[in-house]
């Protein structure tokens, strides 16, 4: 494995904002060790990967940073889906079935991925059960968290909503969620006014604390997460 590429995996890299989905670094462990050949491409922040509406052939493994994945709505709007960073895969869709790719990948931080052409992925599935099982386990978590997200956009209040999206991103050795009130407003479907009195709402009863711009759900939200 070219050193670059081991470091890369080995290192936990220190973001400025927290992912939305998180997934185990199995698949990408069990990626690098069975195709070692994969090249890395740095993409700098702000670059981006693969537009909307755009023939894709690849996919991607984030190897560390962050992207932010959008789709443009029907006003013309860019709507933020999710947040992923190491070990995520993403733009996987067109690389398996042909189509336009339907939303877009950005780097929100300076980012190292790794393309891999959705027929040779198809391939090293194939032949290896192990990175089969890891990445229909990672597609299943992606459903998973995406169909709670509409059932909340369909049924909570925004506080309800908020408290939700930070139960999820927070983990017991991460409980500090670094979003932006306009990051969290396009991942529950609100405005960013409105996210901003919901959030003056959730600490004044002591759901939410705040410093430094990183959020701390010090209660359990009001609705399960499954």
């Amino acid at each position: 494995m070219p050193r670059t590429r081991s470091n890369a995996c080995a290192k936990a890299s220190r973001s400025k904002v927290s992912e939305t989905l998180r997934v185990p670094r199995s698949m990408l462990e069990r990626l690098v060790e069975i195709a070692p050949n994969l090249s890395l491409r740095k993409i700098a922040k702000g670059q981006s990967v693969y537009r909307q509406g755009d023939a894709g052939t690849h996919a991607y493994v984030v190897v560390s940073g962050r992207l932010g994945i959008t789709m443009i709505g029907q006003a013309g709007q860019e709507l933020l889906i999710d947040i992923v960073g190491p070990g995520a895969l993403c733009g996987e869709g067109a690389a398996f079935d042909g189509l336009p790719r339907f939303s877009s990948a950005s780097a929100i931080e300076a980012t190292d991925v790794l393309p891999i052409a959705g027929k040779e992925l198809l391939k090293l599935i194939s032949a290896d059960a192990k990175l089969a099982s890891l990445l229909a386990h990672a597609t299943a978590l992606k459903q998973r968290t995406l169909a709670g997200r509409l059932v909340q956009l369909a049924q909570a209040s925004p506080e309800d909503r908020i408290a939700e999206l930070l139960s999820q991103i927070a983990l017991p050795e991460l409980p500090d969620v670094l979003l932006t009130h306009q990051q969290i407003a396009n991942l529950i479907g609100a405005s960013r006014i409105t996210v901003t009195r919901a959030m003056q709402k959730l600490r004044k009863v002591g759901t939410v604390s705040c410093q430094r711009g990183r959020y701390r759900l010090t209660q359990p939200p009001t609705r399960s997460r499954h």
